[in-house]
């Protein structure tokens, strides 16, 4: 290096570390390749939130009065992990309610939900969350008369682990008005009993929402609050950067607020939700022409990144939309929260102007329609949008080269098939079909790492230890074939995600140029084993050249 040649002195200096640069462009990742640079002992530079050097030995005249050096001690240095597909609003509104995740039966939930009934006042809402029937020994959901023996004198809401199913109490449907003559909302249903009478399950959002309109809405500081507390959970899991789904229009404007707070400590990708609780499809399309704000639009901690469409549910409660009935519930075959007509005209009004949508698909009808639709989108407008398939649990090889062929990627979640437990339930035919990995990365389908949290936790290195074992909830391996390498999975949750984000240029890999963002980890991911890899643990998450989190 030419000694003469000026050189700015680094905010952050990292030193002593192997660092997994990452060092991969998108189409390098489509073709295949995954051997990635890896620095032995290295050092990485930072100034005014930019990586500005990366290499083995630093330039002393990086290294200034205020240069903040960090020795590494020889851990694994990581870009800052992204995913590309969960609820942060969701979450951190889940951390001030009961949580049901560790119950292991109908009875102990109830336990729980009695508990904090008996500390509230009459009549108050109780919020729950996470829980799942498949889990327990007895794979009943909590019904009305369950909540309301627990709690009969307050309003319940317990949302299921999947965000797909409600169940409520008497109370919470009396202050809904839903009654045995109220109809089942277009792209909903309500549970019934054998005479007809709410049971107090409600499914997918349309009829969610019939409860959700009664709810006490949050204060701003509420929102806030999740935003901050969602935080500090994802950076100690080393996560730098979110596409953030399924959020309201409240809560969207809380962004801004927790950033100029300086309560944000994450990049939030945010996505307009067409939700059919708010309006149909009609209504959606109207906000749509309405809003100045389109994918892109905001700055490099809060932007705008898509808009994020429900068009199917889950395998496990047969409301995915499939080809043909389902083996466990030979009477459907699911069913699209939207029509494909309507899908095509979402399409054609994101495409006209600029938008990118993401579409929820578990089903492979649905998926079917997600295709179509964004096929018809870059028809209309040959733009770099990248509409993307989330979760495409059940797909079809007929399905593959389309995916290439209209360059539409997916993002998934290996952790909601090692947590969720749906394999069992859905047969074997479509367990063969269920969260494969490995074959859209061999057919050169760009694949992006998420979790879906608050459906499963957002742990980035338990859904690598998901997808290097194939391990379900119940132990067993399915299709172990469809097994990731440990460098694939580095990328789901690096470069890959970062495309999703529209920022494959500036993030997911160590390189001048880009966010400064890192995680310091204990485990040689590249060499350890599967074990090891869930158990990591991160020692520091920093984000734009700041240290946001310090085990």
């Amino acid at each position: 290096m030419n000694k003469n040649t000026w050189m700015p002195t680094a905010d952050l200096l990292i030193r002593n570390a192997k660092i997994y640069t990452v060092d991969l462009s998108i189409a390098d990742i489509k073709s295949g390749k995954t051997d990635f640079t890896v620095i032995a002992n290295g050092f990485v530079a930072a100034k005014d939130g930019k990586t500005i050097a990366v290499g083995d030995v630093p330039d002393e005249r990086l290294i200034g009065e205020d240069t903040e050096i960090l020795d590494a001690g020889g851990a694994v240095l990581l870009p800052g992990l992204i995913d590309s597909h969960m609820h942060a609003m969701f979450a951190g509104i889940e951390l001030l309610r009961v949580n049901f995740k560790d119950c292991r039966s109908k009875e102990a939930l109830l336990a729980l939900l009695k508990q904090r009934a008996d500390a509230m006042p009459d009549g108050e809402w109780i919020l729950g969350c996470e829980w799942n029937e498949l889990v327990w020994d007895k794979k009943e959901a909590p019904t009305k008369s369950d909540l309301d023996r627990a709690a009969p004198n307050n309003p319940v809401m317990c949302c299921r682990l999947c965000h797909h199913v409600y169940a409520v109490n008497s109370r919470a449907l009396a202050l809904a008005g839903i009654t045995r003559d109220t109809p089942d909302p277009d792209g909903g249903s309500i549970g019934r009993s054998g005479d007809g009478e709410p049971n107090g399950l409600l499914y997918e959002n349309a009829a969610m929402g019939l409860i959700d309109a009664v709810i006490p809405e949050m204060t701003e500081e509420e929102t806030v609050r999740a935003i901050e507390g969602i935080g500090k959970v994802m950076n100690g899991f080393g996560i730098t950067a979110c596409i953030d789904a399924n959020m309201t229009f409240e809560q969207m404007r809380a962004y801004p607020q927790a950033r100029a707070q300086g309560r944000l400590t994450y990049r939030g990708n945010m996505m307009f939700y067409l939700d059919k609780a708010w309006g149909d499809v009609g209504y959606h399309l109207r906000r749509i022409r309405e809003m100045t704000a389109v994918t892109g639009f905001g700055d490099d901690m809060v932007k705008m990144n898509g808009i994020k469409v429900t068009l199917d549910g889950i395998p496990a409660t047969g409301t995915a939309a499939m080809r043909e009935p389902y083996r466990h519930m030979p009477e459907t075959s699911g069913c699209t929260t939207i029509t494909e007509e309507e899908m095509l005209e979402v399409a054609r009004l994101g495409a006209k102007y600029n938008w990118q949508i993401g579409v929820h698909c578990c089903g492979d009808r649905a998926t079917d329609v997600a295709i179509k639709a964004f096929a018809e989108a870059y028809r209309i407008n040959p733009n770099d949008a990248r509409h993307y398939i989330i979760h495409c649990a059940v797909y079809r090889e007929d399905q593959l080269p389309l995916l290439r062929e209209h360059n539409i990627p997916i993002t998934v979640q290996p952790t909601i098939a090692l947590q969720m437990g749906e394999q069992p339930l859905i047969g074997e035919e479509l367990e063969r079909r269920y969260q494969q990995l490995k074959v859209f990365c061999d057919a050169g389908v760009l694949v992006g790492g998420s979790s879906d949290c608050p459906v499963v936790s957002c742990n980035p290195f338990l859904g690598m230890y998901a997808a290097v074992t194939r391990l379900g909830a119940d132990g067993k391996l399915y299709s172990p074939d469809q097994a990731l390498t440990k460098e694939q999975c580095i990328i789901l949750w690096t470069k890959a995600s970062a495309y999703f984000c529209h920022d494959d240029d500036r993030s997911g890999s160590i390189a001048p140029g880009n966010f400064a963002d890192y995680a310091l980890i204990d485990t040689d991911i590249l060499a350890a084993s599967p074990e090891e890899i869930r158990d990591t643990r991160v020692l520091k998450t920093v984000l734009g050249g700041k240290l946001v989190y310090e085990l």
